[in-house]
């Protein structure tokens, strides 16, 4: 069998978050929590990897996500792409365990926090908790008493949740609050869009640019309540259509695949991001779709739609009017939301779109212009559905 080859060297330019973690490293505990684009993870893996090259011994880091979809898209990505760079080597990484091997033979390993049980006789010496805020204190006090040297937590500060007593319950907690000033790096596009949706709420301006605690009340889609998370889409279902919400320079585009099926729907977030043109859109639904499967879109852009239609797409233009967006609301919560593990923006913005508040403090029927890509897409596919139900023998009741 062929040996493994050398590593690369690991190089990359240090945060100023990462400094403050390292004059902490004699902590058992580091809280490191702030706003968006503050370095949070970046800083995190910055002094993990720091740790598993430098160390005289091997030692077993871990990263512990919300769940296997989640660690790809996000922490996962970033340690590949930004921390380990041109040194990573895909030989030194088992894609079944989700583990890299270092040269000195320490090991990194990224864990989905979706079963208490896993971590029931796993031994660690380094972890990171990345988001604590979705992940059970369970599992945190499964790790601690299996964790040899150092625990790292880092969230945005959604709401107040179980890590943030730890340095009142505690005296070996070190906390470091950070946001995208602390972060020289930051794309400037990112902090002009941070800036242009806190001036639209106010609640998303003290937790993701200041940092500070927010508290998401007025929520519209309770987890557990209105939706819950699920592994995979069904195969048999009785109606499939597509909805597209459309964005291109600070807003993304977003694409969900939405299937009813037994009296409930079910949702997968297919696409995600900015910049994408009617052309992408269109390669993207046709890889997916076919030309016959619907396709609801934002009645906002009819110049795409048209273009889209064009093209060959089945594609409608959502209704809108002065009550659709609380009647579509008021739609989804009368069913039963199935959300993929792997939507993960959907996820995001499904716990934190919440209404509004008047002046006095009372919430009224209009939510926050914010967290809503995902979810425009999918109100219009079941409006949609709910105004046009008959599709061969089957309606939604």
């Amino acid at each position: 069998m062929r040996g493994r080859e050398k590593q690369a060297d690991v190089q990359f330019q240090m945060t100023d978050t990462f400094k403050r973690l390292a004059d902490a490293s004699d902590s058992r505990i580091i809280c490191l929590y702030g706003g968006s684009s503050s370095s949070k993870t970046i800083s995190a893996l910055q002094y993990l990897t720091m740790w598993g090259v430098q160390s005289e011994v091997p030692i077993v880091i871990t990263v512990i996500g919300e769940s296997v979809p989640v660690i790809k898209k996000s922490v996962f990505r970033d340690w590949q792409n930004i921390i380990m760079q041109g040194a990573f080597n895909g030989d030194r990484y088992n894609k079944m365990d989700n583990t890299y091997t270092f040269d000195n033979g320490s090991i990194m390993q990224f864990i989905p926090a979706d079963d208490e049980q896993r971590f029931y006789a796993m031994r660690h010496d380094i972890v990171l908790f990345d988001e604590a805020y979705n992940i059970s204190k369970g599992i945190f006090d499964q790790v601690e008493i299996r964790t040899r040297q150092q625990i790292l937590l880092t969230w945005n500060p959604v709401a107040p949740f179980w890590a943030t007593k730890l340095e009142d319950e505690r005296n070996d907690v070190k906390v470091i609050h950070a946001t995208y000033k602390d972060n020289k790096y930051v794309d400037p596009n990112i902090v002009e869009a941070l800036e242009k949706r806190a001036t639209i709420d106010p609640n998303f301006y003290r937790v993701f640019v200041l940092g500070q605690y927010g508290n998401v009340e007025g929520l519209i889609f309770k987890e557990g309540v209105n939706w819950n998370k699920v592994d995979e889409m069904p195969e048999d279902y009785s109606r499939r259509v597509f909805g597209v919400d459309f964005g291109f320079t600070y807003d993304p585009s977003a694409i969900v695949d939405v299937r009813y099926a037994d009296g409930q729907f079910w949702i997968d977030e297919i696409e995600y991001k900015p910049g994408m043109f009617n052309r992408d859109i269109y390669n993207t639904l046709i890889m997916m779709t076919g030309k016959q499967t619907e396709v609801v879109a934002d009645s906002a852009e009819p110049k795409s739609i048209a273009e889209l239609r064009g093209m060959g797409l089945n594609m409608v233009s959502a209704k809108k009017g002065p009550d659709s967006v609380m009647f579509g609301i008021r739609t989804m919560q009368g069913f039963k939301l199935n959300v993929t593990k792997r939507s993960v923006n959907l996820i995001k913005e499904l716990r934190n779109y919440s209404f509004i508040k008047n002046k006095d403090g009372e919430y009224i029927d209009r939510p926050v212009d914010n967290w809503d890509h995902c979810i425009d897409a999918l109100r219009y596919v079941i409006t949609h559905i709910r105004e046009k139900p008959k599709f061969g023998q089957y309606a939604v009741s």
